[in-house]
């Protein structure tokens, strides 16, 4: 068996276990990690995960879907996925002051701008990746993350007390 993504993902949907769980294997942590940026809570990031890691199986399209590499399909669904049903606010218990200063400020974004500055920031992603996975243009995706970056600057540099000129 070919180990490719879209060799494995086009097994898993013929009923090959060993294809999916190598596939889920593979792609568990990455996927998380962006549902858990995007709703701060683990119970919902494992609930994204599955449900995107599934979405592969469930497709009646050709592998892949839209011609999409499986990445940027399974980041697309998780996004999407955590926009839908994710909660708006994210309760935490702060590990420290600056830290829950942070989520603060991540939970007064537009939930938009939060998902392209995690494709960006966190994930590392280009332009063009992060724009495919949200349905925006690499310049709208751009505009979104630096509008994010910018909003947290301004808000943290007031909760704390700094002063954002040079």
């Amino acid at each position: 068996m070919e180990d490719s993504d879209a060799a494995l993902a086009e097994e898993s949907r013929r009923g090959n276990a060993k294809a999916f769980v190598k596939l889920a294997t593979r792609w568990w942590a990455p996927v998380y990690r962006i549902a858990w940026n995007m709703s701060g809570k683990t119970s919902f990031a494992a609930e994204v995960t599955e449900q995107a890691l599934l979405a592969g199986l469930r497709s009646s399209e050709p592998w892949p879907p839209s011609g999409a590499p499986f990445k940027t399909f399974l980041y697309r669904v998780a996004i999407h996925l955590a926009l839908k049903r994710g909660p708006t606010a994210v309760r935490l218990k702060p590990w420290t002051a600056h830290a829950g200063s942070i989520w603060q400020a991540l939970e007064q974004l537009d939930r938009l701008d939060r998902a392209a500055l995690v494709l960006r920031e966190i994930e590392q992603l280009s332009l063009e990746d992060a724009g495919e996975i949200l349905g925006t243009s690499p310049a709208e995706t751009r505009m979104r993350a630096h509008r994010a970056l910018l909003y947290l600057t301004c808000l943290l540099g007031q909760t704390s007390g700094l002063s954002m000129s040079a």
